[in-house]
């Protein structure tokens, strides 16, 4: 590491960033030719609203930058990047990270010892990382900051680094982000589609959008190609975008994805233990049960959606407006089904969820063969309803990348079950009335 802890700090100032930002502190230290450690804390809201926290630690050595530290730094594999630029062999990649691994400074000497980069590209790729990730800090809108001047910097192989410099390239970083649309972030991982079609020549891509291409092997998210490419992750972004409108592309986001197989994985497993195979149960209890399932599962996906919809992940919206978004795509599946089935014409949507209580105590009004057959049509209304919500959901939160297929068999898992339970209720019904049509 590039600094030493002595037993004692003295804490020179500290504060809130909502007072006074990194880039106003970085030019207080750096006027007054300041030596020590800067730290920067932050809190904020994950796309699930779970709170995520990070630390830089910037060190300063007479008012210049000379090294970073990040509490969660992205992990960069340069000699994968480089073996698809071609600049590295295989076997010379594999046996530099058999020797020092995936630590980008040891990696950077080691490839500088080999004369694969040069000492100037070795000093630019710092510079760059450490511009990246300060970009990265100045979009921190909660946090708090203090400086402490009782730690000796060592000597790095580094130049230090003009705060004024740095700051110039972080903020043009920032404001190219602005400039990017809400569905792809530094995070997003590009991947090349299975199929392409025609002549990627023919399709005058930028000499930027070839080499981006180049690198969507579907393990680099858009930071690490940036730092291969040493450009900025909005431009990256740009270049992405691109590739997807041509359908070269597809984005993932390893993430965000964990993060909905989970959701959904959770909303599923409540559903399916509403399904209680009792041979006790008389029809009108069983279909009773299954319309309740599939409701208690449609419900599930309706939360769901109102955390992970497209337009609703930068949590900008009021409770009201979330509530009307998730209506305006819901609710034509609803009315849909309405139609074709005229039992659940009293389901109601309100608040985000699906209310059908006056359909479950159907059976304090009718009785015996006309409340089997209520029930029946609201089970078929109800089973139709679910996978479209599912199908809406998928769409609208994964779209058509290979990621779908995943959630599409954990969906399929579950609603074979129900599937399974639909056809032994029809099959049954026929039986016992040969003339009936189920």
């Amino acid at each position: 590491m590039m600094m030493n802890q002595p037993q004692q700090q003295d804490r020179i100032f500290g504060g809130n960033l909502e007072t006074l930002g990194l880039q106003a502190t970085l030019k207080t230290l750096a006027l007054g030719g300041k030596t020590g450690q800067l730290s920067v804390a932050a809190t904020h809201d994950a796309v699930d609203g779970r709170p995520t926290h990070e630390r830089l630690d910037i060190y300063l050595k007479k008012g210049s930058i000379v090294a970073l530290h990040s509490s969660d730094p992205g992990h960069i594999d340069l000699l994968e990047i480089l073996r698809l630029m071609r600049r590295i062999h295989r076997k010379d990649a594999q046996e530099i990270h058999e020797r020092v691994g995936n630590h980008l400074p040891y990696v950077l000497a080691a490839l500088m010892e080999r004369n694969i980069i040069s000492q100037a590209e070795m000093q630019q790729r710092m510079e760059f990382a450490i511009i990246q990730e300060i970009a990265r800090a100045m979009r921190w809108e909660h946090g708090t900051f203090e400086f402490q001047n009782q730690v000796s910097v060592a000597d790095s192989t580094m130049v230090p680094l003009s705060v004024d410099h740095v700051l110039l390239e972080a903020i043009r970083m920032v404001d190219e982000w602005n400039r990017v649309g809400s569905g792809i972030s530094r995070y997003s991982t590009p991947r090349w589609l299975p199929d392409i079609n025609g002549d990627v020549q023919n399709l005058n891509l930028s000499r930027e959008e070839v080499s981006v291409l180049l690198l969507s092997n579907g393990q680099l998210p858009i930071y690490a190609i940036a730092y291969g490419l040493l450009m900025s992750e909005a431009m990256v972004a740009h270049a992405v975008e691109t590739l997807v409108n041509y359908q070269l592309v597809e984005v993932v986001d390893d993430q965000l994805e964990r993060q909905l197989e989970l959701s959904l994985s959770n909303a599923l497993t409540v559903s399916q233990n509403q399904l209680k195979h009792d041979a006790r149960l008389t029809p009108e209890q069983r279909l009773q049960m299954l319309i309740h399932t599939m409701g208690t599962c449609i419900n599930k996906l309706l939360s769901h959606h109102l955390t992970y919809a497209r337009a609703l992940r930068s949590n900008t919206m009021t409770q009201a407006e979330t509530y009307m978004h998730l209506e305006m795509a819901f609710l034509p599946l609803l009315r849909s089904v309405q139609r074709e089935y005229p039992i659940v014409e009293a389901v109601k949507f309100e608040n985000g969820q699906l209310e059908y209580h006056e359909l479950m105590e159907l059976y304090k009004l009718v009785r015996g063969e006309q409340l089997e057959a209520f029930y029946w049509e609201a089970a078929q209304a109800f089973h139709k309803l679910m996978h479209a919500t599912f199908q809406m959901i998928i769409t609208d939160e994964i779209g058509p990348t290979r990621a779908s297929r995943r959630f599409n068999a954990l969906w399929n898992t579950f609603a074979q079950e129900i599937d399974g339970e639909m056809e032994r209720q029809r099959v049954r019904r026929i039986a016992g009335n040969p003339h009936r049509t189920a």
